[in-house]
């Protein structure tokens, strides 16, 4: 008769560390309008040269591209069948109550480029590309809601990346004074804590989070840190 026993796997020693970010220059956040996305949605599940909906070809609206470029904490109400309905009180309204957020992969990936700008890759020994940190590195929620002093919005002429190389109308929602909280899970196996924070420091530092950040917007420094081991 086969003896049974009892495998206990060892459990790896892991820090949470909750950061509080305070933003040393203006953030930008700026997705996909909803617009946008509808209107792609439809074009990759059609035949090509399907005709595209009047209700997909609305007139350029530009509260609706600031609106809904946002990710918000809270629920908004779309306006599908009007883009016009969307107004600057409802984008005021919003930016009172529903808490813009930035999103889980947007501190991963400059976190990443850090880590392989100044050279962790060395220092600890890890993947040269990043993904040590990728995989190591636990965010534990999707969003990450900001406060800020104030808000507005700018509109101009941007040069897309195209082989046409013609200019397209960008819409920027941009936060002063922003701060944020943010809440992540690690080894100390792969990466010990001075590390990580020091890794947090330099990208608020160089790197910064949010559109625009390879000319200076969204930079952050670290505030009061928390420390728990799991």
């Amino acid at each position: 008769m086969a003896k049974t026993e009892e495998i206990k796997i060892p459990k790896l020693g892991a820090t949470k560390l909750n950061v509080e970010l305070i933003g040393t220059s203006d953030l930008i956040l700026n997705k996909k309008s909803r617009s946008y996305e509808l209107q792609e949605v439809f074009r990759q599940t059609n035949p090509k040269g399907t005709k595209i909906p009047a209700k997909l070809s609305q007139p350029y609206s530009l509260w609706e591209h600031l609106i809904t470029s946002i990710t918000w904490r809270d629920a908004i109400t779309f306006h599908d069948d009007d883009y016009q309905k969307y107004t600057e009180d409802e984008w005021k309204e919003y930016m009172r109550n529903n808490a813009p957020c930035i999103l889980r992969q947007a501190f991963v990936g400059s976190m990443a480029e850090a880590f392989k700008t100044f050279g962790y890759k060395g220092k600890e020994g890890t993947g040269k590309d990043g993904t040590d940190l990728k995989r190591a590195v636990n965010f534990d929620q999707p969003i990450y809601p900001i406060s800020f002093a104030n808000v507005g919005y700018e509109q101009k002429l941007i040069p897309n990346t195209g082989i046409s190389k013609t200019n397209v109308v960008g819409q920027y929602n941009i936060f002063n004074g922003w701060r944020c909280n943010i809440s992540f899970t690690f080894p100390e196996r792969v990466f010990p804590v001075d590390t990580m924070i020091e890794l947090l420091g330099v990208t608020g530092e160089y790197v910064g989070v949010g559109t625009q950040r390879k000319n200076g917007y969204g930079r952050w420094e670290i505030g009061k840190i928390e420390r728990y081991n799991i």
